[in-house]
């Protein structure tokens, strides 16, 4: 039987929190790799809630891609990490990770996030983008059998990190459907379908952002939008922003 079950909306509150010096702005972007204004507000969240706990968690990466950036974060913190992907690890985090001189806090795992290797043993498991492109002719059922392998590999008390991409608006799907990754049959979760996954955890605080910053197609173009965001967002309704960050945790 689980705990009470609360999902709440919170608020970000810079990355000088709990005592944590602030992140590097070279160091956020490569963590981020892409759309990193309003993406990196995702790691501000998680650091208000829990930024003074990292030193020391075993924790894991999922779906590290061609990046591994949450792996470096995490490290960079004080973690103990594993970076895992599938159907293979590319290079390129391996070589992040050594230009960042954290290579040794840091362990590379060929795992599905579907069948995950462990029960109970870690502290922390993290993942961003990952949900909407596993099992894209299920993915509902793909995506409850992730969130299961997560559950049973966290430590009672442990916490799930994530940030997925939303639905957002009807604007927002028409351009994704034509232009980005919904053509290719990416599926883009409501805020409430995210809830309704989570629910064997005891608490679920979360975060929305982003509304017109993805449509740049540079970087420099997104970060400009992004600034646009901060005036936007705050007007725009939750379920309108193309970006949720949340924080989980497990009972015990």
């Amino acid at each position: 039987m689980y705990g009470l079950f609360r999902a709440e909306e919170g608020n970000h509150n810079g990355f000088a929190v709990n005592g944590l010096r602030p992140l590097e702005a070279s160091l956020l972007h490569d963590a981020i790799g892409w759309d990193v204004r309003n993406w990196s507000r995702a790691v501000s969240f998680w650091e208000s809630r829990l930024g003074d706990r990292l030193p020391g968690m075993r924790a894991l990466e999922i779906g590290c891609g061609r990046n591994g950036g949450l792996s470096l974060w995490l490290a960079w913190r004080g973690a103990t990490v594993i970076c895992s992907g599938w159907p293979r690890i590319e290079p390129q985090p391996i070589r992040l990770h050594r230009r960042y001189g954290v290579s040794d806090c840091i362990d590379y795992l060929l795992a599905d996030a579907r069948g995950l290797p462990f029960f109970q043993s870690l502290d922390l498991i993290c993942y961003k983008s990952v949900l909407g492109g596993i099992g894209r002719a299920d993915p509902d059922k793909a995506a409850r059998r992730v969130v299961a392998a997560i559950h049973r590999a966290l430590k009672p008390g442990g916490y799930l990190l994530f940030a997925e991409n939303l639905r957002a608006s009807r604007w927002h799907g028409w351009l994704r459907d034509r232009f980005a990754s919904g053509k290719d049959g990416w599926h883009y979760w409501t805020i409430n379908e995210l809830i309704s996954l989570h629910q064997s955890f005891d608490r679920f605080e979360f975060t929305t952002f982003g509304f017109v910053g993805a449509l740049g197609r540079r970087e420099w173009q997104r970060d400009w939008l992004a600034r646009v965001d901060t005036v936007v967002s705050p007007v725009v309704p939750a379920n309108q922003r193309y970006a949720m960050a949340a924080i989980c945790r497990k009972p015990g």
